[in-house]
């Protein structure tokens, strides 16, 4: 294998060069790192073009020149050698800028070469990259400048020891904290041992055998441990040492002066000790606290929230200090917000201890960094438990003192003012600055002696204590009662702290008393004597006339229709009307005679002294009289009138109860006599009133049984004979006993109240019966009979209204009949009630007309349809000018008004005719048809053969037949 192939299979970068400097081998590897090919190199004398920037020679070309060793340290100063290997042959390294990127080093070889004669024939040269190796010794030497800097400028002092556990590297530190003098390290680098020996032999180490000393501290540096400890010098320097072994032997040791920190940190250990013993026994709660987790905390913090010691609670969240974790979410936004926009936070904050029980805590934190609070903060917890309940209660105590109704008033030890509440000021006029500093004094009102004083401060002083009614005088001159109660306060010694004062006024409470006796023994409304009185008053009358011979006389005035004034317009109304009445009742009887109301609308007159009867009839009188003008009560005029009943002393009874009682019975005599009228007593009326009462209980025992029900009288036009209606009636058939008339239980009825169930339950048996014939195909219109009880005490629309819904029957078939004194009584309402009933619908008949006052104006004022001319005129029409006369006006006025007139009571023929030939439009009676129940009607021939009869005679009268 010739040179050539050699030099280009060599993966070591070669060139070869003759001695006229010509290349003549460029291998591959050449090529490669030199970035030139060999086609553009070989044969040329450019070898240096690679390498540098202008023409100049490289080693090869100093190698064949013959004067390589003159030259090479012109071209290669400082960084060639003579090869030890081959002769003539040198070595070199350099930078090449250009070559790669960012410059590449190589090591490059140059050697001569000869023929086999010995002579020069060229030279060769070999290239290679050590880029990477000059930079890790660049890297090293950096580093180890860095650690030598790091060594020279550390602090303390420091050594490096190689396993031979000999000093390769100090610092002038090292030399100096321990005083070693320059002379130990003049010679080489010392040994440890040579170290040790030179302190040992100068006591660095105290009394003892310096070889001893040695031997110790080589025995523990054969067994590398890292080790620290401290070293205190002669002098007093305290060294910390520190030494750590290297991996293959030896160590790095380190000294620290820490004398001063030495001293520090005893300082800083005693500041400890106290700061721990002051953490430790303080009043308050301490605690670490690191986003929300208790660190550290003090015995007084467990102490408070009831652990028994800082170990229960270190490393626990906060939230077991609160009442609900709620509470702790929402407190910890607040607490930490202000934390970091304060710098601290403080609160009173309700929290909770271990077993449950609140614990109020006033809480101071502040964070180690603001700008973090949630990484640390200390916190102090006092509990002030005790003192939120002594604040509330002292809260409370000035809440009870400034708003108590009782006007309180405290004065120091020398009497003087020094604090009073609101209703001090409310009840004395004076405000608390114009009476603070002053005598109590300035209240007296000059009432009392100076001896009710005297015993008042003697028993105060002797007692600690004064209560009694005391006259006081206002700011305002006013002298008033009051009930007052002085406390003396005094001090654990005895001694008299302050008075203390409450009192109240009196004034309504002395009005009041008075007011209860007098309402004791009088009526409230009317200052009219009551019961009471009246009973005392006449045993005193009694004895009286039993010594002179005279009689007594009870009067039972009861008010005439007196609870539609209540009903119609209200309470207010009918009270003025009763205090109207007391008034003209006591200057009607202005004398000895008393007068009394018992309740209500009921008075007791006492007459005394009677001589004759006539004094009765009198004073009877007199009372009628003082009713005769109307009362003017509120835009309303009102009329009144009394039903009154007389009993007289002895002939009637000798005792008051039964005297009253009886009165009261002739009293009812009276009403059901017309009203407006006075009754004697007499021994028929007990039996009168005790049928009245057996006729009430029977009456509603009767109600919502089978005992009670309706029948209905048929109601014709007269012209046709035509059946159009029926009036419901009512009929009580009594299973123990004979029927009772409508005659004797409705008065029963609308005196007791029991007409106001009893007409709502015939309004719905009159509204189901027409119910029953509208499903039958012939509709009639049912009359219904109503009290002024319902007109004024019930609501009558909502009740026909109710009845409507649940039958379904068409308003127009009921009619509603009423008499004419409903309407006179109390117009406004009845107007309201039937202005109502029109609108619904129904029809609306004045029953039993022409029997009352008759009123043509309030006819004009109700929106009625029909009037019944009442059947005591029907009966002698035709032999009684008046009544005829009467009937016929009936008809006129109807006539007039636009009414339809119906006739009740038809008996016969002759009254029929007349009524027809005076143009009255319907009738009714025993002629037409009786009342019967409703299956007695005959809905396709009349309710009875009668009523055809009477229809065929009309038609027989007017020659046509029945429509």
């Amino acid at each position: 294998m010739g040179i050539g192939e050699l030099v280009n299979g060599s993966p070591v970068p070669t060139f070869i060069i003759d001695c006229a400097h010509r290349v003549r081998y460029w291998n591959r590897a050449c090529e490669q790192v030199l970035g030139m090919a060999a086609a553009d190199i070989v044969g040329t004398s450019d070898q240096w073009r690679p390498f540098y920037p202008e023409p100049r020679p490289v080693m090869a070309d100093l190698v064949v020149s013959g004067e390589i060793d003159a030259l090479i340290g012109t071209y290669y100063a400082r960084k060639y050698r003579p090869s030890r290997s081959i002769p003539g042959s040198y070595e070199a390294e350099d930078f090449f800028p250009r070559l790669g990127e960012g410059g590449t080093w190589l090591y490059f070889t140059a050697a001569p070469l000869h023929d086999d004669d010995g002579r020069l024939i060229g030279a060769i040269e070999t290239l290679q990259d050590i880029t990477e190796r000059k930079r890790s010794e660049d890297a090293l030497r950096r580093e180890h400048a860095r650690l030598k800097s790091i060594i020279d400028h550390f602090p303390g002092g420091i050594t490096l020891m190689d396993e031979r556990l000999r000093v390769v590297e100090h610092n002038a530190q090292f030399r100096q904290l321990l005083g070693f003098p320059p002379e130990l390290f003049r010679s080489g680098p010392p040994s440890l041992e040579e170290l040790v020996r030179y302190n040992a032999e100068r006591g660095e180490y105290g009394p003892g055998d310096p070889a001893q000393h040695v031997a110790g501290v080589l025995s523990k540096a054969r067994h590398p441990q890292p080790h620290a400890f401290e070293r205190t010098r002669p002098d007093g320097t305290v060294l910390e040492i520190k030494g750590t072994p290297l991996p293959h032997g030896g160590f790095v040791t380190t000294y620290t002066d820490v004398t001063r920190a030495k001293a520090t940190e005893r300082q800083l250990k005693s500041l400890l000790d106290e700061h721990r013993a002051i953490f430790d026994n303080a009043h308050v709660g301490i605690a670490y606290i690191q986003d929300r987790v208790i660190l550290k905390c003090n015995q007084r913090m467990a102490e408070i929230f009831g652990h028994a010691g800082p170990e229960a609670l270190v490393g626990r969240r906060t939230d077991i200090l609160y009442p609900s974790v709620q509470a702790w979410r929402e407190h910890g936004v607040g607490i930490y917000r202000e934390l970091a926009e304060n710098g601290c936070c403080e609160s009173e904050v309700l929290m909770r201890r271990r077993d449950g029980e609140p614990v109020w805590c006033y809480c101071l934190g502040r964070p180690l960094d603001p700008r973090a609070p949630q990484e640390g903060s200390i916190w102090v917890y006092s509990d002030i438990t005790e003192q939120k309940r002594q604040q509330s209660q002292l809260e409370l105590a000035r809440t009870v003192f400034d708003n108590s109704t009782e006007a309180l008033l405290v004065c120091d030890a020398d009497n003087r003012i020094i604090s009073v509440n609101r209703a001090f000021t409310g009840i004395t006029g004076y405000p608390a600055a114009d009476v603070i500093g002053r005598n109590p004094r300035i209240l007296k009102s000059d009432r009392h002696d100076e001896a009710f004083y005297r015993a008042m401060w003697a028993t105060l002083l002797a007692e600690d204590r004064w209560e009694g009614e005391i006259w006081d005088r206002r700011k305002s001159g006013e002298v008033y009662p009051k009930w007052l109660s002085i406390s003396v306060v005094r001090d654990a010694a005895g001694a008299i702290t302050h008075y203390v004062a409450a009192f109240t006024d009196v004034t309504r409470r002395k009005e009041a008393e008075e007011r209860v006796q007098f309402l004791a023994h009088h009526d409230p409304l009317t200052g009219l004597p009551n019961r009471v009185v009246l009973r005392e008053r006449f045993a005193q009358a009694v004895e009286h006339a039993r010594h002179t011979g005279t009689r007594l006389a009870l009067l039972f005035l009861d008010l005439d229709h007196f609870k539609r004034v209540n009903d119609s317009l209200g309470h207010p109304i009918g009270d003025a009307m009763l205090v109207a009445l007391a008034d003209r009742l006591r200057h009607a009887l202005y004398g000895t005679d008393m007068i009394s109301r018992q309740g209500g609308d009921e008075f007791v007159i006492l007459l005394e002294n009677i001589a004759r009867d006539e004094e009765i009839v009198t004073a009877v009188r007199k009372v009628q009289d003082c009713l005769e003008t109307p009362f003017e009560l509120d835009g309303h005029v009102l009329c009144a009138s009394f039903s009154i009943g007389v009993a007289v002393f002895p002939g009637d009874g000798k005792d008051f109860d039964i005297l009253l009682q009886k009165a009261d019975t002739a009293m009812y005599h009276a009403k059901e006599s017309g009203r407006s009228t006075f009754s004697y007593f007499d021994e028929r009326m007990n039996a009168q009133a005790a049928e009245r009462l057996a006729l009430h209980n029977r009456l509603r025992r009767a109600l919502g049984t089978d005992e009670l029900g309706l029948v209905f009288q048929p109601q014709v036009k007269l012209r046709s004979g035509r059946l159009y209606g029926a009036e419901a009636l009512l009929r009580w058939n009594p299973s123990d006993g004979p029927s009772i008339g409508p005659d004797r239980f409705i008065p029963v009825a609308e005196e007791s109240g029991l007409i106001l169930p009893l007409g709502e339950w015939v309004i719905r048996e009159a509204f189901a019966q027409a119910r029953r014939w509208l499903d039958a195909g012939t509709p009639l219109q049912v009359g219904i009979n109503v009290s002024a009880l319902q007109i004024y005490r019930a609501d009558l629309v909502a009740t026909l209204a109710s009845a409507q819904r649940e039958s379904g029957v068409p308003p127009e078939l009921i009619e509603i009949e009423l008499t004419e004194s409903i309407l006179m009584e109390d117009a406004p309402t009845a107007r309201e009630v039937l202005t109502a009933l029109k609108a619904a619908g129904y029809s609306l008949a004045i029953d039993d007309f022409g029997t009352g006052y008759s009123s043509l104006a309030y006819l004009k004022r109700f929106p009625l349809d029909r009037l019944k001319i009442d059947r005591s005129f029907v009966t002698d029409l035709c032999r009684n000018p008046e009544d005829q006369a009467i009937a016929r006006a009936v008809i006129e006025i109807a006539r007039a008004l636009n009414l339809k007139v119906i006739a009740e009571g038809v008996e016969h023929g002759e009254q029929l005719t007349h009524l027809r030939r005076h143009g009255c439009h319907e009738g009714q009676g025993n002629l037409i048809g009786p009342p019967v129940r409703a299956e007695a009607f005959d809905l396709r021939r009349g309710p009875r053969p009668l009523a055809a009869h009477a229809a065929r005679r009309m038609s027989r009268e007017r020659g046509t037949t029945p429509d």
